[in-house]
């Protein structure tokens, strides 16, 4: 009967939503955002409620624990201060929802954007520790403390942190940045986020460390896949002088070029490559640009860096599914799952994501 008079308060109030409100569940904490998601929503049929219902405010004033002495009474139905508290914990739970729905995605990149994701999340629980959204409220700055605490455990030490989230950053055109060419057109976005993070001296350590790593890994793909610069320019020189169309004095410049090249250094030649991209101008982050398209279409200009790209953006952030990192009530594995061999374990694992892959065109 209660359910019916609500629905009727819903209609009166014209709520502009077809479904009803949501439980919370204690094992999943993305349930608590949900519930204050779609709650709000119905904040005016809450208020015809208590107009239609007498006993709404008298019974819900009778339920819950007594509160302590100098503490807020929280039982009965919900007033102004309470819905303000709704918007406020509402807008500050859908960081960390948007930000498990897309570092759980299987369907594009995720390993360029979550140092960025990170230095949000860092950004965000360092305004609610010195309660600068919500002013002076004492609940949202503890709130905020702990989370801020929680956060250092896992995040607070950048040199514990795996490298190629650093990489696969640098690898993002978007946030492209020369870390140590200061002579080129740069974009200071990625050096600033990491000095915002971590502070000036960490952070200049951290990029100094990163381009380290940056460069290292660049070598090794170099020796796979790279060829020499000399070998190159040999077979340059060579076909300029079995082409009838090309005159005596590039024939003349490509050996000489060979030349020169054969006497520099190879750290300068290893380097040529990565001068280009590093100087690249900054594109620009907008929803039509694609991070994998734009590798495609520059991969004959980047050879090296491409086949490097494809490997580091291949790594998935999380191997956890969104449902599951939401979860707190664990998986339950029986005798009988824990004696399976590997190869049928896989198949049980896998079988859907076979039948409903897609063959990749080449």
């Amino acid at each position: 009967t209660r359910l019916d008079v609500f629905k009727k308060c819903v209609q009166l109030s014209k709520v502009a939503s077809k479904g009803l409100i949501n439980i919370d569940v204690a094992t999943r904490w993305n349930s608590t955002f949900v519930m204050l998601d779609n709650v709000e929503k119905f904040e005016r049929a809450f208020e015809q409620y208590a107009l239609h219902d007498p006993n709404y405010k008298t019974e819900l004033g009778k339920t819950g624990p007594e509160p302590k002495p100098d503490a807020l009474d929280q039982r009965g139905p919900p007033t102004q201060s309470d819905w303000v508290y709704v918007r406020e914990f509402k807008q500050f739970l859908q960081h960390f929802y948007d930000l498990t729905n897309k570092v759980s995605g299987t369907k594009y990149v995720t390993a360029n954007t979550f140092l960025e994701e990170i230095a949000d999340v860092n950004f965000l629980l360092g305004e609610w520790s010195d309660h600068v959204i919500c002013g002076d409220d004492e609940i949202f700055k503890c709130m905020g403390l702990k989370m801020k605490a929680k956060y250092e455990k896992y995040w607070g030490d950048p040199e514990k942190m795996n490298k190629y989230i650093f990489i696969a950053a640098i690898l993002d055109p978007s946030c492209l940045v020369l870390i140590l060419y200061a002579r080129t057109k740069e974009s200071h976005f990625f050096k600033d986020m990491i000095e915002d993070t971590y502070g000036c001296i960490i952070g200049n350590r951290i990029l100094t460390s990163s381009h380290n790593e940056f460069v290292s890994l660049f070598g090794e793909y170099k020796e796979l896949y790279g060829t020499s610069s000399t070998s190159e320019l040999a077979s340059q020189a060579r076909a300029s002088e079995n082409a009838y169309e090309n005159s005596l004095m590039r024939s003349r410049y490509n050996k000489k070029r060979m030349r020169s090249c054969g006497e520099g250094t190879t750290s300068s030649n290893m380097r040529t490559e990565l001068d280009k991209y590093l100087a690249e101008d900054t594109e620009e982050l907008t929803a039509e640009f694609d991070l994998l398209e734009w590798w495609k279409l520059n991969a004959a200009r980047f050879p090296v860096l491409s086949k490097m790209d494809r490997d580091i953006l291949a790594i998935p952030i999380s191997t956890v599914a969104s449902e599951s990192a939401f979860s707190t009530s664990g998986r339950i594995l029986d005798d009988f799952r824990r004696s399976l061999t590997p190869a049928t374990l896989q198949a049980l694992i896998c079988t859907q994501d076979w039948l409903r892959s897609k063959p990749i065109n080449a």
